[in-house]
């Protein structure tokens, strides 16, 4: 923004300066027409706020028109030479009306579904079994019978994917995976439902138990050990990951998505694998496999959402939600066949 010294310094309402660094002087946006000026020879245009006069200013600056800003009682104006005003006053008016709806408003995600407790309520009842299993240290007759070992699963007892689920080593184990289930599985549930988000999580879980198992198997690394629901944990992740790439097609701000748009739901997956689930003593392989295969049910059902118009469905959420509890009691019906804790 130029100035211009030369105007001559006369006692009036004008205030001569730059633009102060703080807001406290604002006034309501205003048109571009003129304002009485007491210099001779040079024309005010405004008054409106501080900001809206900075945009004028660069207008006018493109065009090589000299200006200079002033502060009045009544907000801030731009003084422009007499000859230059209706050059100026265009210029200004043409760019409010190229500028009247930029920037658009921002859209948000519509979820499909409303919130819900299931899912929490699904993930609470984790700490309500470890009540029952106690922790690992007691190898108990749950953990003898449903922690996944990596032939077992990839051979006469694969209920053990499932089951490994549910089994957790000590209190901040089992508390840490409730909570984190909670926020990602309550995310999960605004795009899939209740029922739908409880059987997906469950299926990038079991299958990333299975993926896990198979990868020791083939890397010789002997008999591979897991147990607790961090492996669904991060299967939420990556069907958070997957429906975010597949069903956004457009960005938010209503142009094509980008590369980068596409992969950096991906990568902020992996940067919450990297944060969260590569302490010593997780197993990375377990949460990396989860994470893939989340991603692969969300890429799945994705398909299907995609094809079909958002519908709440309770009729179907109840029998999905049916189904995953159902699977969760049969595998643990069928691992623990003895009637000392089945009495059915």
């Amino acid at each position: 923004m130029t100035t211009n010294s030369a105007v001559p310094q006369k006692s009036s309402f004008i205030t001569v300066g730059a633009f102060p660094h703080s807001d406290a002087h604002r006034s309501p946006p205003a048109n571009s027409a003129p304002t009485a000026s007491p210099l001779p020879g040079l024309t005010a245009i405004g008054p409106t706020d501080q900001r809206k006069t900075r945009e004028w200013a660069l207008v006018l600056q493109s065009m090589s028109v000299w200006h200079t800003p002033r502060y009045i009682p009544g907000g801030w104006v731009l003084l422009v030479r007499d000859e230059d005003y209706v050059r100026a006053s265009t210029a200004i008016d043409r760019y409010e009306v190229e500028n009247r709806d930029w920037p658009p408003p921002r859209v948000r995600e519509r979820p499909r579904h409303a919130p819900s407790v299931v899912v929490p309520l699904l993930f609470a009842a984790l700490a309500v079994f470890f009540l029952i299993t106690g922790p690992v240290s007691t190898n108990s007759l749950w953990f003898q019978r449903g922690r996944a070992e990596s032939d077992l699963v990839l051979g006469a007892e694969p209920w053990r994917a499932l089951t490994a689920l549910t089994l957790h080593a000590d209190k901040s184990h089992v508390l840490g995976n409730v909570i984190s289930g909670t926020i990602f599985g309550a995310a999960v549930q605004r795009r899939l439902g209740p029922g739908g988000a409880a059987l997906a999580i469950l299926t990038s879980g079991v299958i990333g138990n299975v993926a896990n198992a198979a990868a020791h198997h083939a890397m010789g690394y002997g008999i591979h050990r897991s147990i607790g629901a961090s492996t669904a944990v991060f299967g939420a992740i990556g069907i958070l990951a997957a429906t975010q790439i597949a069903l956004d097609h457009k960005h938010a701000e209503g142009r094509q998505r980008s590369w980068m748009d596409v992969v950096a739901p991906f990568v902020g997956g992996l940067a919450l694998l990297g944060s969260l689930g590569a302490s010593p003593q997780s197993d990375l392989g377990a949460h990396l496999f989860g994470l893939l295969g989340g991603f692969v049910v969300g890429l799945s059902v994705s398909l299907v959402l995609g094809k079909t118009r958002p519908s709440p469905r309770p009729w179907l959420q109840l029998a999905l939600g049916l189904l995953t509890v159902g699977l969760c009691f049969g595998v643990w019906r069928f691992a623990v066949p003895y009637r000392l804790i089945w009495p059915f």
